[in-house]
């Protein structure tokens, strides 16, 4: 990997740890979902600072080129993380969905109540 492609993704990985801060000063991500994005960010660095490992991986896999290598291992992280937040997502749908429920239930019970003390 050349210098120069190292040194431009270090800096994109570090305008990426300044854009999550950012995000969690301003209260727009929340403290667990930040820790999944940081823990990329650092996978992420440690990839630039340390190379090596792609290198090794990369020839294991029998990929050509080790930009391939980088491509394909940030399309897996980034696949990852497409799925731990539709978990995220698929949990907040039902928890929605029994609080509705729930809140129609009482809506119906204050109506049965207020219709008997009229």
């Amino acid at each position: 990997m050349s210098e120069i492609f190292r040194f431009s993704l270090g800096i994109g990985v570090l305008v990426y740890f300044l854009i999550v801060i950012h995000l969690l000063r301003l209260r727009l991500l929340d403290l667990k979902y930040t820790l999944l994005w940081l823990g990329a960010g650092l996978f992420m660095a440690v990839l630039v600072i340390w190379p090596e490992p792609i290198s090794l991986l990369v020839n294991a896999l029998g990929i050509t080129l080790p930009v391939n290598g980088v491509f394909t291992i940030f399309i897996a992280l980034i696949l990852i993380i497409v799925m731990t937040l539709t978990s995220i997502v698929s949990m907040q749908t039902k928890r929605i969905k029994r609080l509705v429920q729930q809140l129609a239930l009482l809506e119906h019970r204050i109506r049965e109540l207020e219709e008997r003390g009229e």
